[in-house]
């Protein structure tokens, strides 16, 4: 994928994982398309990121932020680990030496990375492209129904499904906007990947109405995803008297056809 006389990237799928290497020269002109690939492969996301660093070569130890930069927003949302694979004793000893990345766990070997990978249930997770017609908030409230009745989280139900059309309200995309839905452990998000920013205002009147529609505790944010989409999120708290229930309704795939 995209190479240059500085830089190539290449990206492979490997056991449900994003597997990028990265070969050449990481310097102030090649920074933002590093970001910008990253951020693209973390919320594509489908188990975590692998990132394979010994044929890379940086300009100046302070590039390595970009690393840092790229795994904040990836733990904020979709929440899914990166990794580095760092082999070489002298590069592994440099970044040590220098504190950067700060956050990020380095491995030895792309094996030892993917197996500290924790996987994420295929069932608990939901992408729908929506309609670009009028009827789009209902087809995000409804999908976001079925998750919460799949899931086993009827607690949700007059609440998740609020916050989706509330997200995509806010959307005004020509081109079609995705829904997103998660479901990790006691914590379920929403979100959706659009191209439309929204400024300050907009933000603020948001963030005010989730929080008339959330009975429980919650997040906002909003997450490069590259190729000038972001995604805008919401994550809500599960209340604790409410825990999941197993088997709350028959486990059936999602499926939307415009």
């Amino acid at each position: 994928m995209g190479n240059d006389d500085r830089l190539s990237i290449e990206i492979r799928e490997q056991n449900g994982v994003l597997v990028v290497r990265l070969t050449g020269s990481l310097d102030w002109s090649t920074y933002l398309r590093v970001q910008d690939v990253l951020l693209d492969c973390a919320t594509r996301e489908l188990v975590g990121v692998v990132v394979e660093l010994d044929s890379l070569v940086a300009e100046s130890p302070a590039l390595l932020v970009v690393f840092d930069v790229v795994w904040l927003s990836a733990a904020r949302w979709p929440g899914i680990p990166l990794m580095l694979v760092v082999s070489d004793h002298q590069l592994r000893s440099t970044l040590e030496a220098r504190g950067l990345p700060r956050h990020i766990p380095c491995y030895p070997s792309t094996q030892a990375a993917l197996a500290a990978v924790v996987r994420l249930r295929q069932e608990d997770r939901v992408d729908a492209t929506l309609p670009t017609c009028r009827c789009q908030p209902h087809v995000a409230e409804r999908i976001t129904e079925r998750a919460c009745e799949r899931w086993g989280v009827p607690s949700l139900l007059d609440v998740a499904p609020q916050v989706a059309v509330e997200l995509v309200s806010h959307t005004d995309d020509k081109q079609a906007v995705s829904l997103l839905l998660r479901m990790r452990g006691d914590k379920m998000s929403v979100a959706v990947r659009t191209y439309s920013r929204l400024d300050l205002r907009q933000w603020n009147t948001m963030r005010r109405n989730v929080a008339s529609i959330a009975v429980c505790n919650f997040t906002m944010g909003e997450t490069p995803a590259g190729g000038g989409r972001h995604v805008i999120w919401t994550v809500l708290d599960v209340p604790a008297e409410m825990p999941r229930s197993v088997g709350f309704v028959p486990d059936t795939a999602f499926t939307y056809q415009s």
